[in-house]
């Protein structure tokens, strides 16, 4: 059973990596057109970006969904896959759906430093003390 949770969460991993991958281009595209200043590709930009967010959301539900479905164990189990902090931990597992899935995570949460990292500097050119990463 815990096989079939490992596949489900690996393939929904996939899939959130796809779109992280697309918002980090989103990021890169309005990173380009805030150099350009145009207000109406940024604009159009960011709805999309919205979107792909929107649908990551519904992916990380769905996640969590099959992370709080069994018991305790299980729960901890899932949840410790795919939280891995380093690529070794996930290569010292034995079982290789359990190593794809903490792969995948790491990627995924590799991909997210990228856009929070774009975010941040966008954010402070953009609103310089203003910005949510200023330093109080």
């Amino acid at each position: 059973m815990i096989e079939e949770y490992v596949s489900k969460l690996t393939k929904l991993m996939k899939k959130k990596y796809e779109k992280m991958v697309e918002i980090e281009n989103i990021t890169k595209d309005i990173e380009e057109a805030l150099k350009r200043n145009d207000k109406v590709s940024t604009d159009m930009f960011m709805k999309m970006r919205l979107e792909v967010m929107t649908e990551v959301d519904g992916i990380d539900e769905e996640i969590y969904e099959i992370i709080q479905g069994g018991d305790e164990n299980q729960y901890h189990y899932l949840r410790n896959l795919i939280r891995v902090e380093t690529q070794q931990q996930a290569m010292d597992t034995e079982f290789e759906d359990e190593k794809m899935l903490m792969l995948v995570s790491l990627r995924v949460r590799n991909v997210l430093k990228n856009i929070i990292e774009k975010d941040k500097i966008m954010n402070q050119r953009l609103l310089g003390k203003d910005s949510f990463y200023a330093k109080k």
